[in-house]
């Protein structure tokens, strides 16, 4: 597994990463906790050292599994969670960055995750509720208190980044990016360039789309967690969506990998990419996606590709 450098920190991680979403089961069909604990294992026998989790994911249940699966090989691992989503005893969610919260969140992270730092800290969502200078305090509290060793953000936009980082150094941004969502590409990931920052794009398969499995009569469910992106609740778009798919699957199939792998790959294309996060709950699916660390997109080969997938609306 080849690594890069995230920023201008020292963490040199996986380009392939491990997201935790699914496995912490809301929305997903996450599997016994067990299972999952051996999925998250066999992602490190894989070659993948960067593990991305968040304690909104299952409420608490992907953190503690990411905890238990890497436990005995804590120091060869990279764990990022994230802070600023809480929820209360009926499970609402809510946005909040105040300093006694993030205080609390790190506390009970850690201790969820079995370790005494996490290698990334980043703030799940912005807060508006919530003045940046207070936010920035309480995470230079807790990089000073080694509780984390760098801070990231994920959906925020440039100005969002330029206002934060004014208070607390950033290494990284966590933004949906796709094929089938290239909106960061407009003024964020030149930000991130700019700043030096990495992105680490999460939902590089399109919730699934772009491992070509799913066909045009899918249809999204009750407790979906794609009941919340437009690639599916749009229907004419996600018609459109499967079209562009069909054409990809011929490049794939002539390279001879997988539509996974050349979403992936697509990805890594870029420089100010460092990891791409992809989550699984299954084995085989796990060493495919890992398999796209092994060969070389052509530039060729990259803008074939990107002729498929750049209409308009994929960057509205």
């Amino acid at each position: 597994m080849k690594s890069r450098r995230i920023g201008k920190s020292e963490l040199i991680v996986s380009e392939i990463g491990y997201g935790a979403w699914e496995i912490g089961g809301a929305g997903w069909e996450s599997g016994s906790e067990d299972e999952s604990v051996d999925i998250v294992r066999k992602a490190f026998d894989n070659g993948i050292t960067f593990f991305d989790t968040a304690p909104v994911y299952g409420f608490g249940r992907s953190e503690r599994i990411v905890g238990k699966a890497l436990k005995k090989v804590r120091d060869r691992a990279f764990i990022a969670t994230k802070v600023g989503l809480v929820w209360d005893d009926s499970g609402k969610v809510r946005k909040c960055l105040k300093k006694n919260s993030i205080l609390t969140e790190i506390d009970e992270s850690l201790r969820r995750l079995q370790t005494d730092y996490v290698d990334l800290y980043q703030i799940h969502w912005p807060d508006n509720e919530t003045p940046a200078q207070e936010t920035a305090e309480a995470l230079q509290m807790v990089l000073q208190s080694k509780k984390a060793r760098y801070i990231g953000v994920s959906n925020y936009s440039a100005e969002q980044m330029k206002e934060l980082s004014s208070y607390v150094p950033l290494i990284s941004l966590q933004p949906p990016y796709s094929m089938l969502d290239r909106r960061v590409e407009k003024d964020i990931l030149p930000y991130v360039c700019e700043q030096g920052m990495s992105a680490i794009p999460y939902s590089p398969l399109a919730k699934g789309l772009l491992t070509g499995r799913i066909n045009g009569d899918y249809k999204v469910g009750p407790g979906d967690a794609r009941g919340l992106d437009k690639n599916f609740t749009d229907h004419d778009r996600f018609l459109r969506n499967i079209e562009r798919i069909e054409k990809l699957k011929e490049i794939a199939r002539e390279l001879e990998i997988s539509l996974s792998q050349l979403a992936i790959k697509w990805l890594l294309y870029r420089p100010e990419i460092c990891s791409v996060i992809a989550g699984t709950t299954s084995e085989k699916h796990l060493k495919d996606n890992t398999r796209a660390a092994e060969w070389q997109l052509s530039d060729q080969t990259y803008e074939k590709v990107t002729r498929i997938v750049s209409d308009k609306e994929l960057f509205e």
